[in-house]
């Protein structure tokens, strides 16, 4: 469970007025229940949308808010950081570099309700793309270290997080997979 010296940090950081409702006015957990908006997010990035607000807030209490400006770099590529990020505000976007010129190719824009980060927050690798703000907005952080307390604490709620994230990661590879299936066809 977490301390009350980390929820007191939570609430610091967050600048929280009410349990989950932050100054801008963000409700960290109806975001989450309600799941990714339509703009940005899709179907495949839903987190637990059958989590009750207790759950969802138990959760969210061991994350710490990390406010992000349109065009910041919010995850670099080969980074070492194996955090979990769930995107309360704005929108992002993920890209590669391209094969056969210099720069990013954008594959994906993520949107409130959605969560980035799952790849190395599995396998503890390095960060394999590159994701940054198309808009200002707010992540909640969740690091590895801090999973794993919370998963003593709530084992039942950590398996159903996994899962979840699990779900979202073969999603996103199946997402990739047919774009790049279509990728090199010669029409005509």
């Amino acid at each position: 469970m977490a301390s009350n010296a980390r929820l007191f940090h939570y609430a610091t950081d967050s600048k929280t007025l009410a349990w989950g409702i932050t100054m801008s006015g963000i409700d960290y957990v109806a975001v989450f229940k309600r799941g990714p908006s339509t703009a940005a997010g899709s179907d495949s990035d839903a987190l637990l949308l059958n989590w009750s607000e207790e759950d969802w807030k138990k959760l969210l209490a061991n994350t710490v808010s990390q406010r992000f400006r349109a065009s910041e770099v919010v995850i670099q590529r080969d980074a070492m950081d194996r955090a979990l990020y769930f995107v309360a505000a704005g929108s992002l976007e993920v890209g590669v570099y391209r094969v056969d010129s210099e720069g990013v190719a954008p594959i994906a824009r993520i949107g409130v309700g959605s969560v980035i980060g799952e790849q190395a927050f599995f396998d503890g690798q390095p960060r394999s793309t590159n994701v940054w703000a198309v808009s200002d907005g707010e992540l909640l952080r969740l690091t590895f270290e801090v999973f794993n307390e919370f998963a003593q604490a709530e084992p039942a709620l950590a398996r159903d997080l996994l899962f979840a994230l699990g779900r979202v990661l073969s999603m996103r590879l199946r997402h990739t997979t047919f774009r790049g299936k279509g990728q090199g066809k010669k029409k005509g």
